[in-house]
This record gives C-alpha cells, sequence and structure tokens, in this order.
C-alpha cells in the first residue's frame, strides 16, 4: 500500500507540473506516455540526501573528437596520420598528458590539465546502436541499425532520446528527462521539475511526465515577467492582478482547474527561480560574455548555487554549443571552436570550485555523431563513432575508458572505405554509466534504457568512471 501511495502522489504531482515554463518540445508526446516510466520505479529515490547534478554539453554539427584526442605514442600516431592525411595535427603540436598515451589538441590546453588532475576522462567509440554492430554484419544489412544515421535533425533526436529502436514519432521523452521522472521523489514535495535547459527546446530534457523549465542563459525565466509584480512595474501590477482574480475562480470542470494550477504553478515557479537568480553569489571566476557557451554555463552555475532555496537534490541541466559540421576549412574552424569550448568548460569547472560543489556535479559531451578520418575537401564528413569527455570531481580522470580505434581506412571498423568508424559504445550504455552515477537502481535502468538489454552489463560499474 505505501508503494501504490507513493506513485499515486508522484502521478498526481507531476501532472500538475505540466507548466508554462516548459520547453515545450516532447511534452505533449511525454504526457501521451504518462503513465509510463516514473510509476514503475523500483529505487527508494525519496532517501536520497545528497544533491547531484548532471549536465549535458551537446556539440551540435558533429564533433571531430579524432582531432581532440589523438594517440601520443609513436605507433599510433602514425596509424591516426595515415588515415587523417591533410587533416591530421603535428605531433608536436599536441598536448602530452601525464600517461603519455593521449595528446589533447593544442587549443585544450584547460581540459588537458583537468585530465591530468584527475577531473576529466575520455571514453571513447561511443555511438548510437540499437545492436552492437560489426563490419561484416553492417556490410551484409543483417544487423539493426538506427534510421536515417548520418542525417543531422534525425541523429540529434536520436542521441537525445536514447531508444533508436522506435520510430522517434513515438518517442516523446528524452533519456534526462526519463532520468529525472525516476528521480523526482528526491526532491520531495517540490513543484518544481528537477530539469532545466539554457539552450531552448531539445529532445532530451523532456519526460515522460515532467516537463522542462527553459530558462534565458542571460536573464532567467522571462516568459511571465509580463505579469510578474516582484519586478516592480506598475502595468505588471494590474496585469497580476486581474490573472489571480481570472485563475481564483471556482469551477468543478477538471480541466479547467488544472489550466488554472498549472498557470498559477507557472507564475509561481518564475518568481521564485528570479529571487534565487538575483540572490546568486557573485563569481570570482572570470568568463567570456561573448561566448554563448560560456553564458550559458554560467546560468547553470548559477541555478546550481541556488539548489538548496529550490529545494533540489537531483538536477539535470541541457546546455548547447553549435558550429561542429566542419566540412569545409575544418582546421580554423576547428581552433576556434576548441578554444571556445576549452575556455567554458575550464571556467565552469572553477566556478563549481568556488562552489565547494566539484564532487556532486557531472558534466559531459554528446554530439550528433563523430566525422569521418578521410578529408572531405579540405573538412571532414559525417561519421558514426566517437569520443567524449565527463568532467567533475566525481570522476575517476586521467583515464581513457576504452582503446584507440582501428584507425585503418577500409579496416575491421570501417563500415565502407571512408574512415567511417563503428562505435564500440552504445549512448544507452554511456548514459547508463551517468544514470547510476545519479542515483538509480539497475532495475529502474531498462526504463531509461529499454535498448540496454542488448549490450554487456559492465555499465553496472560505470566503467570505472566515477571514484565513488
Amino acid at each position: 500500500m505505501k508503494n501504490t501511495n507513493q506513485n499515486r502522489r508522484r502521478f498526481l504531482k507531476q501532472t500538475a507540473k505540466a507548466s508554462l515554463l516548459g520547453s515545450g518540445m516532447g511534452a505533449m508526446g511525454g504526457k501521451l506516455n504518462i503513465m509510463s516510466s516514473a510509476l514503475a520505479a523500483t529505487g527508494d529515490y525519496a532517501g536520497l540526501t545528497d544533491y547531484k547534478a548532471l549536465v549535458c554539453i551537446f556539440l551540435y554539427g558533429g564533433s571531430d573528437s579524432y582531432n581532440m584526442f589523438i594517440p601520443y605514442d609513436t605507433g599510433g600516431y602514425q596509424e591516426y596520420t595515415q588515415a587523417r592525411g591533410d587533416l591530421s595535427l603535428p605531433r608536436d603540436t599536441l598536448l602530452p598528458t601525464n600517461d603519455s598515451a593521449i595528446g589533447f589538441n593544442p587549443n585544450l590546453p584547460g581540459l588537458r590539465d583537468l585530465y591530468d588532475e584527475g577531473k576529466l576522462a575520455l571514453v571513447a567509440n561511443v555511438g548510437n546502436m540499437i545492436v552492437p554492430v560489426t563490419r561484416s554484419n553492417f556490410q551484409a544489412e543483417s544487423v539493426a541499425v538506427p534510421s536515417d544515421l548520418f542525417a543531422h535533425n534525425h541523429q540529434q533526436e536520436q542521441w537525445q532520446k536514447g531508444l533508436s529502436s522506435q520510430p522517434t514519432s513515438l518517442v516523446g521523452a528524452g533519456w534526462g528527462g526519463r532520468m529525472a521522472d525516476l528521480l523526482m521523489e528526491a526532491n520531495g514535495e517540490n513543484d518544481l521539475p528537477a530539469t532545466f535547459s539554457v539552450n531552448g527546446s531539445n529532445h532530451f530534457l523532456p519526460g515522460n511526465i515532467g516537463t522542462p523549465i527553459s530558462i534565458n542563459p542571460l536573464s532567467g525565466p522571462r516568459l511571465l515577467e509580463y505579469m510578474d509584480s516582484s519586478r516592480g512595474r506598475t502595468q505588471n501590477d494590474a496585469r497580476a492582478q486581474s490573472i489571480s482574480r481570472i485563475m481564483a475562480v471556482q469551477d468543478d470542470h477538471l480541466i479547467k482547474q488544472f489550466v488554472s494550477n498549472s498557470f498559477l504553478r507557472a507564475r509561481d515557479s518564475s518568481q521564485l527561480i528570479s529571487e534565487v537568480l538575483r540572490n546568486s553569489p557573485t563569481f570570482t571566476t572570470p568568463f567570456d560574455s561573448a561566448s554563448r557557451i560560456s553564458t550559458q554555463l554560467r546560468m547553470v552555475a548559477r541555478m546550481i548555487a541556488g539548489r538548496e532555496a529550490l529545494g533540489m537534490k537531483r538536477q539535470v541541466f541541457f546546455v548547447g554549443m553549435r558550429g561542429w559540421d566542419t566540412h569545409d576549412y575544418q582546421t580554423p574552424r576547428l581552433i576556434e571552436l576548441t578554444q571556445e569550448l576549452d575556455s567554458a568548460l575550464v571556467g565552469f569547472q572553477q566556478t563549481l570550485g568556488e562552489l565547494a560543489i566539484e564532487d556532486s556535479v557531472t558534466s559531459f559531451t554528446a554530439s550528433d555523431f563523430g566525422r569521418t578520418l578521410t578529408v572531405n575537401g579540405n573538412g571532414s564528413d559525417h561519421g558514426w563513432s566517437g569520443h567524449y569527455m565527463v568532467m567533475g570531481g566525481a570522476v575517476n580522470g586521467g583515464q581513457m575508458v576504452g582503446d584507440w580505434p582501428d584507425f585503418s581506412i577500409g579496416g575491421s571498423e570501417d563500415i565502407g572505405d571512408k574512415g567511417r568508424l563503428i562505435p564500440r559504445m552504445s549512448i544507452n550504455e554511456y548514459g547508463a554509466a551517468l544514470g547510476s552515477w545519479m542515483g538509480l537502481s539497475p532495475g529502474d535502468m531498462a526504463d531509461v534504457f529499454p535498448d540496454l538489454q542488448n549490450f554487456s552489463s559492465d555499465w553496472q560499474n560505470s566503467y570505472g568512471l566515477f571514484s565513488s
């Protein structure tokens, strides 16, 4: 009976959170699937007392991670440069790591230092898969693979939803939102959802039940400022009073009651978040206000600083950075992109240090797909597998999870002859490792990643990604 009551309370509470602050995308699909994952929760998440946040940093366009992280030993570097041709970076420009196994792109000095300090790990050869794939079964078309495998919009959606075995039109929620659905009891009776986007609409954060809040990275939640009397505007006072009178009218119609309650919750949430942001601390860590990703991450840090005032024990954030589709002029474009990414991520980690909360926040990168090893004009084409970063004080850094791929063009991991490499680790496994750190039970992980059953169970120890 206790579990039944908890599930019923969870259902009613989250249904009431369908507010006007939501980012919108996937919300309707989520509500149509309203009886799914959260009601099947097996873990006792109400008992979580520590704080943890997960920050997804999505690199839109397909990041060329093969020129971000490069084998540093002589043999591995030779294989890399033979495959990449004119795109390869000179070995003497690479930033070596303490283990001498990896050379970082010369424009990632701060991230290289975090790696050496044990606060950043690399996860190799990750990609969108339904089941494990080999070169032979791919070429024989005898294995299920995601649809529209090398198309930006489809792969962005599938990456963020993490359920490629089903048509995307049938999947209304992202894996970040599905995690938050299961973990929402950790936030007690809080009316705020646990998911926040500082990059507008996305497929990652909508849950089957919860609707994310979209926050302007410069000014916070502004959707309801026209009726927010707390901003001290006379015209807003009149609007707020009128809205309050309308919403206070009692009506027996259930849908009208739901709309009224949702609107008032949206207004109250907007005011609460705005108040928390007005009282956020002044950080001494500098950031580039001209950089969109730095600005987004600064807002995430401000939201994390207000976690206690917001009553949060678990939060999931989404950050986006565009421009990674480097078909042309890859080398100069990658210089600018990596410099901006390095500055933004390092500044964010330093800001978390100011808040003394480094161990409680884990950030990770993701992208549409990797890129081809071969040259496409003076850039690279859409690929499949890629390398990604996991950053934070709890990360067991200074390591690469997995091994370097076979860089041979037309080799054992190339699906054709362009150096379009097959992933060794699926999005499901990558996400499950992060979800385990957030506190999700192995039993609940199947709700978040139904395709996880097709892969090994090595994710259950998070691949050694975390020290605790």
